[in-house]
């Protein structure tokens, strides 16, 4: 009798402390997946804003052909990206998609260049504007997406935690 007026108090301490333990990760991977929901919103800005500069009459050229390329595939990247879990513990997603980003950025600087005499420059101003603040947008949404992602994987990697996580179906977050 005295071994279990022990026992069942610790048992019941332990059975709290790892219920505290999953519902901290829990609450932390929310988080993080709230914080690529931002990047893919700061994303998804900026393709709506190629789509507006590839909408406008103007005649097709090569950079129209390279920009559309790169934004179909930024777009095929985050629909994979939000397709499958965000934290797989695989690196393919997250480097694929900023190798898209870049590509699209490098799309739009080659479009903007070859159209600046085709486009009236009042337009192209408002393009670059809103290019530059949905950038912005998605750059600020990165770095706190990353952020929050090291916040989660220190929390994943700290003692007792570590422990138990891996059983709890916790992986390590790629950062973006």
């Amino acid at each position: 009798m005295g071994v279990s007026v022990v026992l069942w108090p610790l048992v019941a301490a332990l059975v709290c402390w790892l219920v505290g333990v999953h519902a901290r990760l829990k609450r932390l991977r929310t988080a993080c997946w709230l914080a690529v929901d931002q990047v893919d919103r700061g994303l998804q800005a900026l393709l709506l804003v190629a789509k507006e500069a590839l909408d406008r009459p103007d005649p097709a050229t090569k950079a129209h052909e390279v920009l559309t390329v790169a934004a179909l595939q930024l777009s095929l990247c985050l629909k994979t990206m939000k397709s499958g879990k965000r934290m797989s513990g695989r690196e393919d997603e997250p480097l694929a998609l900023g190798v898209q980003w870049s590509e699209l950025s490098v799309a739009w600087e080659l479009f903007c260049g070859v159209h600046q005499d085709l486009i009236e420059a009042q337009a192209l101003a408002g393009l670059r504007n809103a290019w530059d603040e949905a950038h912005n947008h998605a750059l600020f949404a990165k770095t706190t997406a990353n952020q929050t992602m090291q916040d989660y994987n220190a929390a994943l990697q700290q003692a007792p935690a570590s422990w138990v996580a891996g059983r709890m179906g916790f992986v390590l977050a790629t950062p973006l």
